[in-house]
């Protein structure tokens, strides 16, 4: 775990560094509090920050005011370390956005388990946030999480003029599944098929349950070409795929239809064309008899 120490006294900053670094963590120092802040605003930042109270530029209280009134994408823990050790400095400290409060000299092992505490609730944090943006059956993105990420994705690509593919894939006679053998079944046929897209794809794409038995793929930097080889692969290896869906039961055969749609570099479309041009796509590989992958590219 990484911890912010924000401190300008070289001497508290080397101590707390060498003890934080004998328990297993990982330091980053800041010696004001602007420094701490341009921590803070990175997206690898750490979660846990012990801020000391007085510090040039910006001080312990404005730096928690900051971080609290600020629109982060993960929680930072924050321990507020001081020399004051009246009531109100300790409500104020609480009031200005502190998670915890520690008075200087410290002790190592108050400190210790202050940091344990954050570490736990921090864990928890995650844990609820994860929950928040993922499928509960298959742990892929939900709708709302996919649909977001496509968002920046889609302009990223539109600024470096880079490929962008989208997979829509759909589970074929899924309905029978369910009708025959049970949701319980038919809930195991889909986490199965999602483990085997997880499979498939590459560490920079991103997949998406889209409802019920529809899935999404996002392939950055891909043509057509490249995303076609993706699906076929997926499309041969789900038709050879037997799920056991119960002890008193023959292993089940499944297949399931794609449309593959790539973005044009020359004329920006939006998210939701995208996937629509991608659905349309993977509803023509139904009508087209199912089990196939239907491919699909801007012509602009």
């Amino acid at each position: 775990m990484r911890i912010l120490v924000a401190e300008d006294s070289r001497y508290y900053r080397k101590i707390i560094e060498t003890v934080l670094n004998g328990w297993g963590y990982e330091v980053v120092l800041a010696k004001d509090g602007i420094g701490a802040w341009n921590i803070i605003r990175e997206n690898n930042r750490p979660q846990l920050a012990i801020l000391d109270w007085v510090m040039p530029n910006m001080n312990g209280l404005e730096l928690c005011q900051t971080v609290r009134n600020s629109a982060l994408n993960s929680y930072v823990y924050i321990i507020l370390l001081t020399g004051m050790d009246k009531k109100d400095d300790l409500i104020a400290g609480l009031k200005a956005g502190a998670d915890d409060y520690i008075v200087k000299p410290f002790d190592e092992q108050e400190l210790k388990y202050r940091i344990q505490i954050g570490q736990r609730i921090i864990e928890l944090e995650n844990k609820i946030s994860r929950l928040a943006l993922t499928d509960w059956l298959t742990g892929l993105l939900n709708r709302r999480a996919f649909m977001e990420r496509l968002e920046s994705e889609v302009y990223r690509s539109w600024r470096l003029k880079s490929p962008l593919t989208l997979i829509m894939a759909d589970l074929d006679n899924f309905k029978r599944i369910n009708d025959e053998y049970g949701h319980l079944a038919g809930d195991k046929v889909i986490a199965r098929f999602a483990a085997e897209i997880l499979r498939h794809i590459r560490k920079y794409d991103f997949v998406g349950r889209f409802g019920g038995e529809e899935f999404i793929l996002c392939i950055p930097e891909a043509g057509q070409i490249q995303a076609l080889e993706i699906a076929e692969r997926l499309r041969h290896e789900t038709e050879d795929m037997q799920i056991k869906v119960a002890a008193d039961l023959a292993p089940l055969s499944i297949t399931a239809s794609f449309g593959v749609y790539t973005a044009s570099s020359q004329v920006f479309e939006d998210s939701n064309t995208l996937i629509k041009k991608a659905d349309d796509y993977m509803y023509q590989a139904k009508t087209q008899g199912k089990n196939r992958v239907s491919p699909g590219q801007s012509e602009l």
